[in-house]
């Protein structure tokens, strides 16, 4: 009796299914069932044989329902597709040619802000990239539009003004020049002749968000640009190595750089690591930590880059090699340095494995690569005057044996710098001096977070040995800095000033860093991190830091360090007057003169933290906690 009314039960449930089933109107089956050519009962909003199923990645959809999600994807794609054909092939003549969105000047219509169009009448004109006039684009299309266009020849001119003059703060390594150039050539965006998309759409975005930061009108407006810029370059650079274009690897790490920057500049922390592990990964794949090795077993020329690829053709001439050798430098120190200023693990961890193997020579400044095409150049007035304006800013340009010889090879730079041998090469330029700080400070973070892990005792033994050669490391290193690259000789109009003031903090930085699980305890490294504290406060002294108008971000995280070893000064102070504290643990500097350094990095911090809003951030955190101090 059981088994009949099993079957009886299961007769029913599929006359049921079949007659739901065969009610079904034709052509109104879920996308899965008819991909599959099976029967679909129609329920929603899952069918039946969806439910039973239950594969990864399957969606039970309706075509009646709207576009499916799968249709979306596919649109996506072939939209992408098409448009790397027409940066692939720019060209071509059958391609379709686009019109500007962005602004029309000289009687068409606009749709930037009236101050940007303003600004551009000032500028001399080169030819436009655009086609034909149009009606200004809808808010709907507008920022779709901006996927796929460039900016007409004069807002161009003008955001890369908004930008070069402060490149190095966003860790552009190109030589500038040359960029500049062949970014205004009259020419379709994706043209060989020209920076690839990813970097020119990268340029662009930080041109607006610098213009965006500096306006005092029309910021809803300009702040609107910013995000349809951010929306296209973000689409570049997620294609770039897609593309056919001959820079496409090295133009795709810059456009990571200076994204990561971006990010982090904006307290986007996520986002920010993300596109520097990508720039991570492809400074590595591209073998840039190898280049002109003197390892046996690696394949080089005597002055060009060690291996080349079809995706990776040997350098044009030393500009071009020092771009590659300043690539490198310049993601390597960004991974040492955020590494320890947002206090999380980036690709630093990737290049530490790698400690040993990068054999690339010490980066020079771009003047000094320049400095080799002497011969080519003497007759170009740019060039000349370029020269005469670094050497009015005391940077010393070497001969060109001294710097780069034939048969310069690299070998363990990093180790070699870190266990104090000589180099054979130069190795004082700005560049260089900065990735040195870099290593320094994420050595030094590294070597305190074991301290206070709590190591074996043979651990501990190996770490006091490597904590008693790194600190005089670091004392010899900033003496170097105070002879080669002084404050008192970089001015703030120098390109270099706010590379120049970045290495000199993160060296300073390093000493707080390594001595910071002793300072309660030691009263030799309270002493060493406080004199580290005000030697950065003196920075500031300096020079008129209001008169200059950007900053690296990474400052505000070594400024904040700074502002915790001053108020932790200032609290053991006032425990000592109170009687709280013996003498011995008091401070030779008086409360109001800590009072006052204090306020000094407070002041500079508000300046630059209105344009960023990590620094911002920051400076609310680190005035909380003094706050509280004071209420102890």
């Amino acid at each position: 009796m059981t088994t009949s009314l099993n079957r009886a039960s299961g007769s029913g449930s599929y006359s049921a299914s079949s007659r739901a089933a065969s009610s079904l109107q034709r052509g109104r089956a879920c996308g899965n069932c008819r991909k599959r050519k099976i029967k679909c009962d129609g329920q929603r909003p899952m069918c039946g044989q969806c439910v039973k199923s239950a594969r990864p990645g399957d969606t039970c959809e309706y075509a009646d329902a709207g576009r499916t999600r799968a249709q979306m994807l596919e649109e996506n794609i072939s939209r992408l597709e098409a448009r790397i054909r027409e940066l692939e092939e720019p060209l071509d003549e059958n391609s379709v040619k686009l019109h500007s969105p962005y602004v029309q000047i000289q009687g068409r219509s606009s749709s930037w802000p009236a101050s940007v169009v303003a600004s551009t009448e000032a500028i001399s004109p080169i030819a436009s990239t655009s086609a034909s006039p149009s009606p200004p684009p809808s808010s709907s299309s507008h920022s779709e539009a901006a996927f796929q266009e460039e900016p007409p020849a004069d807002v161009v001119r003008l955001l890369l003004q908004s930008f070069l003059p402060h490149s190095m703060e966003f860790g552009f390594f190109l030589n500038i020049a040359r960029f500049r150039d062949s970014a205004l050539l009259p020419l379709p965006l994706g043209h060989y002749a020209r920076p690839a998309p990813a970097l020119l759409s990268t340029v662009y975005l930080l041109g607006m968000h610098l213009l965006a930061g500096s306006s005092k009108t029309d910021s809803h407006n300009y702040g609107a640009q910013e995000n349809a810029f951010l929306s296209r370059a973000l689409l570049h650079v997620a294609n770039v190595l897609s593309s056919s274009h001959p820079h496409r690897i090295l133009h795709g790490i810059q456009s990571e750089i200076l994204l990561s920057t971006y990010f982090f500049r904006a307290g986007r922390i996520l986002e920010g690591k993300y596109h520097l592990t990508a720039a991570t990964s492809l400074t590595l794949g591209a073998g840039f930590h190898r280049i002109r090795s003197g390892n046996a077993g690696i394949s080089s020329s005597l002055n060009l880059l060690s291996v080349a690829t079809p995706f990776l053709p040997a350098p044009a001439d030393h500009i071009e090699e020092g771009e590659r050798i300043n690539a490198f430098w310049t993601t390597f120190a960004l991974c040492n340095t955020w590494t320890v200023a947002i206090g999380s693990p980036l690709s630093s961890v990737v290049f530490e494995s790698h400690g040993s193997k990068i054999d690339t020579p010490w980066p020079l400044d771009m003047h000094q690569y320049e400095q080799v095409e002497f011969n080519f150049l003497s007759q170009n007035v740019q060039w000349r005057s370029w020269v005469k304006v670094q050497e009015a800013y005391g940077q010393t340009i070497l001969p060109f044996q001294e710097r780069l010889p034939q048969d310069l090879r690299g070998s363990s730079t990093v180790q070699n710098f870190l266990n104090q041998q000589p180099s054979l090469q130069s190795e004082y330029s700005t560049q260089a001096m900065y990735a040195k700080a870099s290593i320094l400070l994420d050595r030094a973070d590294t070597v305190a977070a074991l301290f206070r892990a709590n190591v074996e005792p043979e651990e501990r033994s190996h770490l006091i040995q490597t904590f008693t050669s790194l600190d005089p490391l670091i004392d010899n290193f900033r003496s170097t800095l105070f002879t080669v690259l002084p404050m008192s000789r970089t001015p703030t109009s120098s390109p270099f000033f706010g590379t120049v003031l970045l290495t000199h903090t993160l060296a300073y930085s390093a000493t707080i860093n390594l001595h910071s699980p002793f300072v309660n305890d030691d009263h030799r490294s309270r002493s060493k991190s406080l004199k580290a504290a005000e030697g950065c406060v003196e920075l500031l002294r300096q020079v008129d830091m209001g008169s200059i108008e950007q900053v690296n971000p990474l400052l505000g995280c070594l400024w904040t360090g700074v502002c915790k070893v001053l108020i932790d000064e200032i609290s053991r102070v006032k425990a000592v007057g109170a009687g709280w504290a013996s003498p011995a643990s008091g401070s030779s500097r008086e409360e109001n003169e800590l009072v006052e350094m204090l306020e000094k990095v407070f002041a500079t911090m508000a300046v630059f933290s209105i344009e960023s809003p990590l620094m911002g951030y920051q400076l609310a955190k680190i005035q909380e906690t003094y706050q509280d101090s004071t209420r102890m």
